[in-house]
């Protein structure tokens, strides 16, 4: 325990934290999502368009650097093993349980079905995807997408391991080696972004599968030398600092002259230079300061990072099944909002502190180790 990196478990419970707060502000804006408020406020854009580029590459990165811890003591096939129990388990569960309330939520507040929960969850075993029909993983793509990063990226990491290979090395190198690792994203979306729109179908999805799992790389290799961490704190602030230059010079120009069509090479190539860039710089800006001020354990992360995933599961059918209650309601969008995160928050901890947290099946549903394993551990 006196060695343990504490500021990673406080870095996947925030990203995690992150997408209630976003999922509640979905319900607001006038972007596509499944329930939406009987008054659209694009005011909340303004924070959205800020998280959102590296919200969920954080997401895989960090899960990179876990895949860097759990790999220490486990061959390849004992990890796939494992990933298999823990990601597909809990995402069959999902797609079976938690998503389609979500559908049917929607479809009721669109006036597309009118029946009954009972009637209409016999259609999930239509097995027609999403729109159309009532099969869909939803948000659990992420889920989804985890494992299929885990296989396809264990004989790598295994390789990397047994050839003790240190990517990041020499030490006094380790820095422009980071900056470096901006070109492979860059080229992904030079290449990628304008032909492959982001649909979260796995099959027709390669500009954000390619950028996912580049990140999800990079946080075991930069998770595999512990003194690339020390590197990251020492330019943290330089780190942060680019990435909100970056991202607030891209926001005023884009407010003062209208956003540039990517209709030329030179815009596309520095639209992909900057925009990698800056989620790259954000997410390492946020690692540095994690490793700063939050290198420490207490009851709170403990709890948390165990709660963190089973809240993930469970968020967004939470969020819907709110929002679709309280959108006729006539009171102000920034009540809503906190009812909504509020709700989800709560909800998510009452049933995994009474429903899932005491229960061995539904510990391992949600992902969890069963108990008797968790507690000898």
């Amino acid at each position: 325990m006196k060695n343990r990196q504490n500021y990673i478990d406080w870095i996947r419970v925030i990203a995690f934290g992150i997408l209630i707060f976003y999922h509640s502000g979905m319900f607001f804006v006038s972007w596509e999502w499944h329930v939406k408020n009987n008054v659209i406020a694009n005011g909340f854009k303004i924070w959205m368009e800020i998280v959102n580029p590296w919200r969920l590459s954080l997401l895989f990165f960090i899960s990179g650097v876990g895949v860097s811890f759990a790999m220490k003591s486990r061959t390849g096939l004992q990890f796939i093993s494992e990933r298999t129990k823990r990601l597909l388990l809990p995402l069959a569960f999902g797609m079976f349980v938690i998503v389609p309330p979500q559908i049917y939520f929607e479809r009721l507040q669109t006036h597309v079905f009118t029946g009954s929960y009972a009637e209409f969850y016999p259609s999930v075993f239509e097995f027609v995807a999403y729109p159309e029909g009532s099969f869909s993983w939803h948000h659990l793509w992420f889920v989804a997408y985890l494992w299929v990063f885990s296989i396809l990226s264990t004989p790598l990491f295994v390789w990397i391991r047994k050839q003790n290979i240190q990517l990041l090395n020499p030490e006094n190198t380790a820095f422009i080696k980071l900056l470096l690792l901006i070109i492979p994203l860059a080229l992904t979306y030079i290449f990628l972004h304008q032909y492959w729109p982001t649909t979260h179908n796995l099959t027709a999805d390669w500009y954000n599968f390619s950028i996912s799992l580049f990140f999800f790389i990079y946080g075991y290799i930069v998770s595999n030398q512990i003194f690339t961490w020390d590197i990251i704190e020492q330019k943290r602030k330089l780190f942060l600092f680019i990435a909100l230059f970056i991202i607030t010079l891209s926001k005023t120009y884009d407010a003062i002259f209208g956003a540039v069509p990517e209709d030329g090479i030179g815009i596309l190539v520095l639209n992909g230079i900057l925009k990698m860039t800056h989620i790259w710089f954000m997410i390492l800006g946020i690692c540095g300061f994690a490793k700063h001020y939050l290198n420490y354990r207490n009851r709170f992360v403990e709890y948390a990072n165990q709660a963190v995933y089973p809240f993930y599961i469970l968020h967004q059918t939470i969020t819907v099944m709110i929002g679709f209650y309280i959108a006729e309601l006539d009171i102000n969008v920034i009540s809503k909002f906190f009812i909504l995160v509020i709700g989800t928050f709560g909800a998510a901890f009452l049933i995994y502190h009474f429903l899932i947290r005491p229960f061995s099946l539904m510990r391992v549903l949600f992902g969890l180790k069963g108990k008797a394993i968790a507690k000898n551990e």
